[in-house]
């Protein structure tokens, strides 16, 4: 059994021999299981039975191509989801949640997966449960609300049961563990650590983009398969090619794509030391306008000292003072301030000798202060220290204006004021003040010039005083009017929303207050964090940041979690997600102007020939060489925007729309070129059009991929290599006649020089007019 001393080594080795580690394990589906789900859905269904027609109409070259086709998606869609998975697996292993045990007589700090039973730990404000337990001293307030469904909070005293996931709220305890992993009470339905995967506004984009077209893309294949049949065609004949049609009208490698971009996206992030729990935080860092920061051990750098010491009345000396507020601090807290007091303390030679510790009330949000009832020679005393606003309303007798005074000269030095107070024989008096002082950190100016650069305003917002919240903010460069809050209504808040760049003096629900108002103004809103006091702003908040100092609370229910002190890798998160902003306007561009040249291009040329420009062949052959290209742009090195980004369908449609019926005048033009001044019979003709439409598509990811011109930055080099491979494949099948009819090396070269100047240059001139007429997206 544990004991004071709490568990040895050998003994804990010996129990997760016997119990295992403090985990609970996912179900997961087999890779056979995962790679025979790539083979369900619409675009695999569509493309199957054009293969099994094919098959039984002996176009046994139609059929390898389609089944290809479908292994190789498959296999790359398997292939990145499980990097995908890895990458979750990464960013779950770096957010552990870190518990104090006691063991071998001394607390030390281990990651949550290796508590035991019979551990002794030690929870706190801000912790999450690590496992089932019983209290065995002091008292706590949870949150069960995660296990129950019950949003009261639950009072815990020694004796009652704690469960592993619930969240302390208030207090501080010591917990005898009872039970771990999957033997918890909740253990199948618990996991401390989670990665969320919702719906995104991008799916939501593409999906619409994806379903709009697909309505235009049936009516364009019913007109064609109607003249068809009129003209007489084989109805063995129209159905490969309709379908084929079809196909070319769904966007197969979406899905793919987006995932590679998040998970990649993520990893990235994960490298720079930003940990992303839900994937639409890099969504939201892209059109985040309003970025609300707290500021000490954010701004700050939450390294405490004590610069000076004030005292209010004659009775008590500067050593009184800070004994009180010795009394007040925990020698083994964390907190920044009971460490700066206890270091001060040390250094004047101020000790705890002598006195008896009768009870201990810790710091919480709503109190504002710490409490200590002590007794020094034998005589009750309480001990108070806490924010001077806070405890100047427990003192009767004090000299308000006076106080007031002293207060605001301290908070002018950039230093905050910190009350200390006395209780004795029932009589609670103020007695002195400490000068706190807590410097920028040296990155924090730069932090805020980058963002304010990025069209991102940086809002301060702290319970902090007035006078040294306005000193910090000027000192690193936030603008605004600066604000107190004490006893402002919501009203005022919100009509002085834009106007302001720091407010002072808050409280946890006003933090909330402050998100509503700016999202009510049409901003999309980022939130700073590290207590259960931000809990309720961040979740409000369209990007939930919790710092490297956060508590387990603020880690486990924000979206983004940085690793690294202060807020440099903000600017990670605004530049990731516009880059993946504009990978996605670049398929999308991409998508419905290729839906332009294949789908709309083909069907017309149909209508006005009455045969089929191009083949099944030469169709399933483009979709398995763009295929590649298309999963290419989520590596691609896009420019992100100097300004939040905002989804605008329509101008998307309308620039696309245009730009897909330039494509197709560039594509008649082709085969006029083909039937004409080349004479090629038709064969031949369907040939040529393949490998002018296969460079023209490919071409799309050149232009679409810069707002200026299309050399004005260099692609990735999986863009590059997937291009290039794409154009020598295509000219080497039209050249060699293996698959499809081969045409004069003559007509190759004048295939790809019309490509490039025609396609390639005077499209980009076209893109750069159209950007200028409707604006860039």
């Amino acid at each position: 059994m544990s004991s004071l001393r709490g568990l040895t080594k050998s003994e804990v080795e010996e129990r997760i021999r016997k119990y295992g580690l403090n985990v609970v394990p996912e179900r997961k589906e087999s890779l056979l299981k995962l790679f025979a789900r790539k083979f369900t859905g619409l675009t695999p269904y569509t493309i199957e039975v054009a293969a099994i027609i094919s098959f039984f109409l002996g176009r046994y070259v139609d059929f390898a191509v389609m089944v290809a086709l479908l292994l190789v998606n498959a296999v790359i869609g398997l292939v990145h989801e499980q990097r995908a998975e890895k990458a979750v697996e990464l960013l779950k292993s770096r957010l552990r949640v870190i518990v104090r045990v006691l063991r071998d007589g001394s607390w030390e700090e281990v990651p949550a997966e290796y508590i035991v039973p019979d551990d002794i730990v030690k929870l706190k404000l801000g912790d999450v449960v690590p496992a089932d337990g019983e209290l065995i001293q002091g008292h706590l307030i949870v949150d069960e609300s995660a296990l129950t469904g019950e949003s009261l909070p639950v009072d815990k005293n020694p004796g009652d049961k704690v469960f592993a996931g619930s969240s302390v709220l208030r207090g501080e305890a010591v917990v005898k563990v009872t039970a771990t992993g999957l033997t918890t009470r909740y253990g199948k339905t618990v996991e401390l650590v989670q990665v969320s995967k919702p719906r995104l506004i991008i799916e939501e984009i593409t999906s619409s983009i994806t379903k709009g077209l697909l309505v235009a893309d049936i009516f364009f294949i019913a007109l064609v398969a109607a003249k068809l049949v009129l003209s007489r065609t084989s109805i063995l004949d129209l159905l490969p090619f309709t379908l084929t049609l079809l196909i070319a009208s769904i966007p197969i490698a979406l899905p793919a794509m987006t995932t590679i971009t998040l998970a990649l996206g993520s990893l990235e992030l994960a490298r720079a030391g930003v940990i992303v729990r839900r994937l639409e935080a890099i969504e939201a860092g892209s059109m985040m306008d309003v970025i609300c920061l707290d500021k000490t051990g954010t701004i700050t750098e939450n390294r405490i000292s004590v610069k000076e010491v004030i005292h209010l009345t004659e009775d008590y000396s500067e050593k009184d003072i800070l004994l009180y507020a010795l009394l007040a601090s925990e020698e083994d807290a964390k907190d920044p301030i009971d460490r700066a007091v206890i270091e001060k303390a040390s250094e004047e030679g101020v000790s705890k000798d002598g006195v008896e510790l009768v009870e201990f009330k810790p710091f919480s949000p709503e109190t504002k202060r710490t409490e200590a009832l002590v007794k020094i020679g034998g005589v009750p005393v309480r001990a108070v220290k806490g924010a001077p606003q806070v405890l100047a309303e427990m003192d009767g007798s004090l000299d308000k204006q006076r106080y007031e005074d002293i207060v605001r000269e301290i908070g002018g030095r950039g230093e905050r004021p910190l009350a200390v107070g006395v209780e004795k024989g029932g009589v609670f008096r103020v007695i002195g003040l400490l000068g706190l002082y807590d410097k920028p950190r040296e990155d924090s100016p730069s932090f805020i010039k980058a963002i304010k650069e990025m069209g991102v305003k940086p809002v301060m917002i702290t319970g902090d005083n007035y006078y040294v919240t306005k000193s910090i903010a000027r000192m690193v460069g936030i603008d605004g009017k600066v604000i107190s809050l004490k006893g402002m209504p919501k009203e005022e808040i919100r009509s002085l929303i834009d106007s302001v760049g720091v407010f002072a003096e808050t409280v946890p629900e006003e933090k909330h207050d402050i998100v509503v108002a700016l999202q009510e103004k049409g901003h999309v809103v980022g939130m700073t964090g590290d207590g259960v006091n931000d809990a309720p702003a961040l979740k409000r908040a369209d990007l939930e940041v919790a710092v490297s100092n956060a508590t387990d609370i603020a880690k486990l229910s924000a979206s983004v979690v940085l690793t690294r002190p202060g807020l440099r890798n903000i600017v990670d998160i605004i530049h990731l997600g516009r880059r993946v902003y504009r990978r996605i306007v670049v398929w999308s561009l991409n998508k419905i102007v290729k839906t332009f040249q294949i789908v709309y291009f083909v069907a017309i040329s149909t209508l006005f020939l009455g045969l089929p420009v191009l083949s099944p062949t030469h169709m399933i052959l483009m979709l398995f060489l763009y295929d590649f290209v298309t999963l290419s742009i989520s590596t691609d090195n896009l420019r992100p925007s100097k300004k939040p980004e905002r989804w605008n369908l329509r101008k998307l449609v309308e620039i696309s729309v245009v730009l897909g019926l330039i494509k197709i005048v560039e594509l008649f033009a082709a085969l006029y070129i083909a039937l004409d001044y080349l004479a090629l019979p038709f064969d031949q003709v369907r040939t040529f059009v393949f490998y002018v439409l296969l460079l023209s598509g490919l071409f799309n990811i050149l232009n679409f991929r810069e707002t200026n011109w299309f050399w004005a930055s260099r692609p990735s080099l999986p863009v590059a290599l997937s291009i290039s491979g794409d154009i020598i494949v295509g000219s080497i099948l039209v050249y060699g006649g293996w698959i499809i009819p081969s045409i004069p090396l003559s007509a190759i070269l004048l295939g790809f020089i019309y490509s490039v100047s025609v396609t390639l240059l005077l499209t980009d001139v076209a893109k750069l007019f159209v950007f200028r007429v409707f604006g860039a997206v």
